[in-house]
């Protein structure tokens, strides 16, 4: 079965997130690299065209066209992508498929030897992406339940632990620090508010959390503002001053000078260049 996609050129196109998953649909112009994280979500990619390469947990991964990857929560990974890459990249909550498939995530989930459900869920991804493109959430919704399906029956068949056990109260640590991130991150947030809110030292939060994600605790707050950032740069027309104070940023020039620093332009540029 063959698929086609329409793709605006020069656009990454990113899909409003649902209540459970995000959605996009992506076309690279020039090569882009972004450092070692992790998520609380899984993270599935299809590969439509082009090249990706990326590092999971020390692991090099090469995947041409055609290639399906998954990246369990938690798991840590970088993103190097080559010019003329075409993808679709769906993110799962976590907390969802804990609701939906206990035991899911602590086991994780493995597609490396099953051919039949990894073609089922390119399907479905080629599916998602013509149920949004028409405005049907409802259809959208469902679509990703069956991959949630193909994902847990994948789990039964195999019967056994893919994803190494992590030390249960440092990485429910690291999770609360995400957790209180997501949702506090156009918010002042220092240290000593997660050591409040943890009940642990300051140094021990920052060592605990570089070593199991690879980042430090305010590079990974400075890549969720950013991230909300860059879709009201792109979606709304918000002043770049608004979007930079309403997403955590103390001042503009701050902004500016993190931004240019993380994507080699300014602000501006970044919406003149994408601004739907």
């Amino acid at each position: 079965m063959s698929h086609r996609i329409v793709v605006r050129k020069h656009e990454k196109i990113d899909y409003q997130r649902s209540t459970f998953f995000t959605l996009a649909h992506t076309h690279y112009d020039k090569d882009y690299y972004m450092e070692n994280h992790w998520h609380n979500s899984i993270e599935i990619t299809y590969v439509v065209k082009g090249l990706k390469v990326q590092q999971m947990e020390n692991k090099e991964v090469i995947a041409p066209a055609g290639t399906l990857l998954l990246v369990n929560s938690g798991v840590i990974h970088d993103v190097d992508v080559k010019k003329g890459l075409e993808g679709i990249v769906l993110l799962i909550d976590r907390n969802y498929i804990d609701h939906v498939c206990p035991q899911c995530i602590e086991r994780g989930f493995s597609l490396e030897k099953e051919p039949l459900a990894k073609k089922k869920i390119v399907d479905y991804l080629f599916k998602l992406v013509e149920a949004y493109e028409n405005n049907n959430k409802v259809k959208a919704n469902i679509i990703v339940l069956e991959i949630i399906s193909v994902l847990a029956e994948q789990l039964m068949l195999e019967g056994h632990y893919i994803k190494e056990k992590h030390d249960d109260e440092s990485y429910e640590l690291v999770i609360s620090i995400t957790e209180y991130i997501d949702y506090h991150y156009a918010q002042k947030i220092s240290l000593d508010d997660l050591a409040r809110m943890t009940c642990y030292n300051k140094t021990y939060l920052s060592n605990i959390f570089k070593k199991k994600t690879g980042i430090t605790i305010f590079e990974y707050l400075r890549n969720v503002r950013m991230q909300h950032c860059l879709y009201e740069l792109k979606h709304s027309d918000d002043t770049i001053v608004s979007i930079a104070l309403n997403n955590g940023f103390a001042n503009i020039q701050i902004f500016n000078r993190v931004f240019k620093e993380v994507y080699q332009m300014t602000p501006k540029q970044y919406r003149e260049k994408n601004k739907k």
